[in-house]
């Protein structure tokens, strides 16, 4: 199968919901040659940066030798530029929040409702002390809300990349996010938890293919990252808001039948970029 020339380098931190603190939502995404990070959710964070330390990840990112930082330290204060939260859920915000005291100043990004709760019922010095810029007083001011409006790109500052932020369904009580992460013209598309449509009773991933169309077309989409939470036996009445292989599969069913119409072909795939990272390839 032939797949795209890889762009970006993607480093997962953790890829579960629990029950492990050590492996949940994280994922740090590069241009490909870049030692410029986002971190999309940060579930898991030092941990996972010790872990992908260990085995090579970052051969390529040496620590100064006047510095007192371990290696995990030294990638997560200066070479972890923003992080991008799809929702505020515990899996997918304890190592931002656990690791805050020690962080360097950066942006968290997403769409307001997501900041929203973050500032209301995390970094409120009840829950925690309150290192954002707003919020309940004293302000520490280490990091910035920056809010994404829908569909509008936006740059992440000291990184070669931007951001397009698209609302996800994920139940009653708060939306999740997708992230569409562009550099030097091509894209990624990083999905935070979501719902079937058809269970969920919106169209945010219909809305979501149309927006991408273009970008497969033009062979510019180099990946798109979705999560599967349960098996397939489960009852769509259980799922949460979440996926099942095969509501994953639907889902590019779909995908594959509008650029169809369009007369492309949809082709999935998975290309290694280096030791620790890769692309699934969409081509």
């Amino acid at each position: 199968m032939k797949t795209l020339t890889p762009k970006f380098t993607w480093i997962p931190l953790g890829v579960a919901g629990g029950l492990l603190e050590d492996n949940l939502s994280a994922h740090l995404i590069a241009p490909i040659g870049s030692d410029n990070f986002i971190c999309m959710d940060a579930g898991t964070l030092l941990s996972g940066l010790k872990a992908t330390c260990e085995a090579g990840c970052f051969h390529d990112i040496p620590v100064p030798e006047d510095s007192d930082l371990s290696p995990e330290g030294h990638i997560l204060m200066n070479h972890i530029r923003a992080y991008l939260i799809s929702h505020p859920y515990l899996d997918h915000t304890m190592g931002l929040v656990v690791n805050s005291p020690n962080d360097s100043p950066k942006p968290i990004m997403s769409l307001e409702g997501t900041l929203s709760d973050i500032q209301s019922h995390i970094f409120n010095w009840r829950t925690w002390p309150n290192f954002g810029d707003i919020g309940e007083p004293p302000c520490l001011g280490l990091y910035r809300y920056a809010t994404l409006s829908p569909g509008v790109r936006t740059h992440i500052e000291n990184t070669e990349m931007s951001v397009q932020a698209f609302p996800l369904s994920h139940g009653t009580h708060t939306d999740s996010t997708a992230f569409l992460i562009e550099s030097n013209g091509y894209y990624v598309l990083y999905m935070g938890d979501t719902g079937p449509d058809e269970v969920e009773g919106r169209s945010t991933t219909q809305d979501l293919w149309e927006r991408i169309l273009p970008l497969i077309q033009e062979r510019h989409l180099q990946a798109i990252f979705i999560e599967s939470s349960y098996v397939d036996e489960r009852p769509d009445s259980e799922l949460y808001s979440h996926l099942t292989p095969k509501w994953v599969i639907n889902a590019f069913h779909q995908l594959a039948a509008m650029l169809d119409s369009k007369q492309t072909r949809l082709v999935v795939g998975v290309e290694p970029a280096a030791d620790c990272s890769g692309a699934i390839a969409v081509s």
